[in-house]
């Protein structure tokens, strides 16, 4: 018997508004019910006022209207004020659970998602909040005004039935002409988005490149698409909508014209027919708001099957068991290793263990996989086949924000967001000074970063702008160091440093390997080997020779890709 799939967030989220929306719609059921008192103050003033001339009725049933509408007017405020909560409740569920997965997605072959995702989340959010979702707990009671509509009189039932039939009709018609139009632009406005913010952020190679031009008339282009799509879906709509209203208006005069009609020939009041058109207009009035709002309601649709979509492509992970602070021990098992939307994997069926304590040196030609290697031993790459164990424990038995704690990882790239310098090496979190600073020396930082213009306290642009590629690299090390992490992970840290950094680095691997830390680094240069006590050799994405350095360095004398290590070994 397969196992029923555990709901989603969202799911639980919507789940969590059911409530709310219960309660609107009795609410609705309230205020439908308290505006039937216009029509019946219609009637009276019409077959019994005007006829008796007698100013008390007219007053008595007056402040009678007037409590009912005061009345009307409270059950609004109160619906509003429902719908208002179910959104923030469901906004506070959806919140975090969609940043972690959209953080997770982000690292996937199957990534096809971004920030749309939170824009769809807002859009749900809002029309739960706002007209759609009233609209809908009106609209049931259409067949029940135009119930009482036949209870006038057939004739004027008959003539609201077919009114409400027609704009049905076009409500329909506007889902069938519209919702490619309008699904295909939301598809190309996301792309253009996509585009947008690609170039945006990265501007530096865009002007240093000269490619502004072409990526400008690529987004010009898809911008277009969309905008021609939205157009098109626009003009449809519009012109049902403008039907629709003409519709409404037609009925609404057809309704008079047989209400005239048979007041005339005595067959029912003239307070009777002032009542049906009113009854009318109420009866049609969401079935327009639906015409009207038809696009709204497609885009509110499609953002919640996206949304649904991405938690089923990736859902929660079981809680994880909170496992002892790793002593460092790594092991991996044939390991694959495929990058998101690879044709082919980047490393295939590597092994290799470290003890606690001890250090590795990863060396090869570009594209032989280091970097791929180092992403999945942080936890950033799941690999597609084979294990990866520290303290003999999977991977994948713990929980990533847990590991990532006792991980220090410095990537080829680096990233710094905006923030203080302080912050940026306490990754982000609640800033203890004596870590930072104990960070930041074991990094050999410590000074340079006293003489940024404020210091730790320096305000970092996103991505670290304003800094040189040196210092955001000596600082992405601090952050690394940050917390005593078990098992440091370096991809080429000294790619940009001057010789004071690459010193300041020497130093730093030194205090990691006499603190018995275990760390692994990625590196073309050739000092570096004598600090490492094993060496692996990679090329085409394999394990050309792997060991302890002084028996890989004979094992591959002569290759190609040992001459970075011949060089280390005689330095």
């Amino acid at each position: 018997m397969s196992q029923a799939k555990s709901p989603t967030a969202l799911s639980i989220a919507t789940r969590a508004c059911v409530p709310a929306l219960g309660a609107t719609f009795v609410l609705s059921l309230f205020i439908n019910a308290s505006m039937l008192v216009s029509p019946i103050y219609s009637m009276q003033i019409y077959d019994r006022v005007l006829s008796s001339r007698n100013i008390g009725t007219l007053v008595m049933l007056t402040l009678i209207v007037f409590a009912f509408l005061a009345l009307y007017g409270l059950l609004e405020y109160a619906r509003a004020g429902v719908l208002v909560r179910a959104s923030v409740d469901f906004d506070e569920i959806l919140r975090e659970p969609l940043f972690e997965t959209l953080m997770r997605a982000q690292l996937s072959p199957r990534h096809r998602f971004g920030q749309q995702m939170i824009r769809d989340a807002d859009l749900f959010r809002e029309s739960v909040a706002g007209g759609v979702a009233t609209t809908l707990c009106d609209l049931p009671w259409t067949p029940i005004y135009i119930g009482m509509c036949f209870m006038l009189h057939p004739l004027l039932g008959s003539v609201a039935l077919i009114g409400g039939v027609s704009l049905f009709l076009l409500a329909w018609a506007s889902d069938l002409f519209t919702k490619r139009s309008v699904l295909e632009a939301s598809r190309l406005s996301i792309e253009a988005q996509g585009m947008a913010a690609s170039t945006l952020r990265n501007g530096e190679i865009v002007f240093g490149l000269g490619m502004g031009d072409s990526l400008r008339g690529r987004w010009a282009d898809l911008q277009a698409a969309a905008n021609a799509e939205a157009a098109s879906g626009h003009e449809t709509s519009a012109t049902i909508n403008a039907v629709s209203k003409f519709a409404r208006v037609a009925v609404q005069t057809a309704l008079l014209f047989c209400g005239a009609w048979l007041a005339v020939d005595g067959e029912i009041s003239p307070g009777a027919m002032l009542a049906a058109s009113i009854v009318m207009g109420r009866a049609l009035a969401p079935v327009e708001m639906v015409v009207g709002n038809w696009k709204r309601i497609i885009g509110c649709r499609a953002a919640y099957q996206r949304l649904q979509a991405l938690f089923e492509a990736f859902p929660d992970s079981a809680a994880a068991l909170e496992l002892p602070r790793p002593k460092g021990k790594l092991e991996v098992n044939s390991v694959v290793i495929w990058p998101p939307f690879a044709v082919k994997p980047s490393v295939k069926y590597l092994s290799l263990s470290l003890e606690a304590g001890e250090s590795l040196a990863v060396v090869g030609a570009s594209g032989s996989g280091k970097s791929s290697l180092l992403r999945a031993l942080a936890g950033v790459w799941a690999p597609g086949d084979g294990v990866i164990r520290i303290d003999d424990a999977d991977y994948a038995q713990w929980d990533k924000q847990r590991l990532g704690r006792h991980i220090g990882y410095v990537p080829q790239t680096i990233e710094l967001f905006a923030g203080t310098v302080a912050e940026n090496i306490a990754r982000m979190g609640e800033v203890d000074e004596q870590k930072v600073f104990a960070a930041a020396q074991l990094a050999g930082a410590h000074d340079a970063i006293l003489r940024l213009p404020l210091g730790y306290n320096t305000q970092l642009g996103d991505g670290g702008v304003g800094l040189a590629g040196g210092m955001r690299q000596r600082i992405a090390l601090a952050r690394a160091l940050f917390g005593d992490p078990s098992l440091v992970l370096l991809d080429e840290p000294d790619s940009n440093l001057d010789e004071e950094g690459e010193k300041a680095l020497g130093e730093a691997l030194s205090s990691l390997k006499n603190s018995g830390k275990t760390f692994i680094i990625v590196t073309h240069r050739p000092a570096v080997l004598s600090m490492v006590d094993k060496l692996l050799v990679m090329s085409f994405g394999q394990a050309l020779a792997f060991g302890k350095r002084n028996e890989v360095l004979a094992k591959v004398r002569g290759n190609r890709v040992a001459v970075v290590a011949d060089a280390g070994a005689q330095s």
